[in-house]
């Protein structure tokens, strides 16, 4: 008699804000595993459009009747982990920036851990995969994440300093960003256009860095001011919205001339992956704030200009040995600078083997799926 192997039935712990690295993370996850059914962890009906270009990728079911419930605390449709863990076999928590020490670190933490108990309780997976660790400042916080570590089944860090501070624990791993095995040969385009990508942040919403914003600014118009003159066009690059991207290209917008204006074109990332890699597949340097940014600029052989508001960029940029330029928060106008910009050129690297290795990500959930 012929075994038909069921499907197996992932939850997926992942942030959806229209972020485009998180979008992407979703996309090769689901691309990768058509065989396998994945259940996000979201609420809202925003993301239907996104979601209907898998077919095996759907959301948690929150209907009308829940929301009523959860109002009148007659039920709870939203911390249900229980029902979650029963229907399915694996939890994977997936994303970059998921463990910063926030003030809301203790309710998140709680949740967490809830879920990850409920369905060790079942004896099923517990995966965590993609992310970084940090920036954290308290011991509590280290703890409590080993705390929850040493219940997962694998954890994989994107970043060796990461990997570091929890490599004590024998399901610990590292392999480079999963953005890395992308296979980008569709985009790789010859264009003739001079024109350079920069993909805008708004450090406010980072912690400790709002001091920096008025010269963020600053530099910023001076930098796109300078390549005008040069005869350059200029791309600005929202990749999420919802962290104040697009605010902060409408300020630095404010404050350039119209002659200027006429050589500068806004994108705003929606949720067509596609159209974004296609664009930045057209820019000639990519002055890159977004870790995502770096990550594409290098897979599409772009020359990059790392803008740091973050070690996680500097620890991935040392990590495949591509930690030449560096402009940090202290010495923005140096992305402008003409010896940075002969630099940035030829700022590219083999991804050969890093891309090879990022594919490691996956190797413990693809035994659990065709299992």
């Amino acid at each position: 008699m012929k075994v038909v192997n069921k499907m197996k039935k992932v939850f997926v712990d992942i942030y959806l804000q229209f972020n485009f690295g998180d979008d992407l993370f979703l996309d090769i996850l689901a691309t990768k595993f058509p065989n396998c059914e994945f259940t996000v962890n979201y609420l809202g009906n925003n993301y239907d459009e996104f979601l209907s270009n898998y077919n095996n990728v759907k959301r948690r079911k929150y209907s009308f009747f829940n929301k009523i419930g959860q109002r009148l605390r007659l039920s709870d449709s939203i911390t249900n982990y229980e029902k979650v863990a029963e229907e399915h076999d694996a939890i994977l928590f997936i994303g970059g920036s998921i463990f910063r020490e926030e003030e809301y670190h203790h309710t998140l933490y709680q949740d967490r851990l809830k879920m990850v108990k409920e369905f060790k309780n079942r004896g099923k997976s517990v995966f965590v995969l993609g992310a970084n660790f940090g920036p954290f400042k308290s011991e509590v916080f280290l703890n409590d994440y080993k705390e929850i570590f040493e219940l997962c089944d694998d954890v994989c860090f994107r970043d060796l300093y990461s990997y570091n501070l929890f490599k004590s624990f024998p399901q610990v791993r590292y392999a480079p960003d999963i953005v890395f095995q992308m296979d980008v040969s569709e985009y790789l385009t010859v264009t003739d256009k001079k024109r350079i990508g920069f993909s805008i942040i708004d450090v406010r919403h980072k912690q400790g860095l709002s001091k920096f914003h008025d010269d963020y600014i600053r530099s910023t118009v001076r930098a796109i001011e300078i390549f005008v003159n040069k005869g350059y066009e200029c791309c600005l690059m929202s990749f999420c919205e919802h962290e104040g991207d697009l605010k902060v290209i409408n300020e630095i917008k404010s404050n350039l001339s119209s002659e200027i204006l006429k050589k500068v074109s806004i994108y705003e990332y929606k949720g067509n992956l596609k159209e974004a890699i296609t664009l930045m597949a057209s820019f000639t340097i990519f002055i890159a704030a977004r870790f995502h940014a770096n990550i594409l600029a290098i897979l599409l052989g772009i020359g990059v200009i790392p803008i740091i508001y973050s070690e996680k960029t500097t620890n991935m940029l040392k990590d495949i040995k591509l930690d030449g330029i560096l402009v940090n928060m202290n010495n923005l106008h140096t992305q402008y600078d003409e010896a940075t910009f002969t630099k940035s050129i030829n700022n590219k690297v083999n991804l050969s083997e890093v891309s090879q290795e990022s594919k490691k990500q996956f190797i413990v959930l693809e035994k659990l799926i065709n299992k």
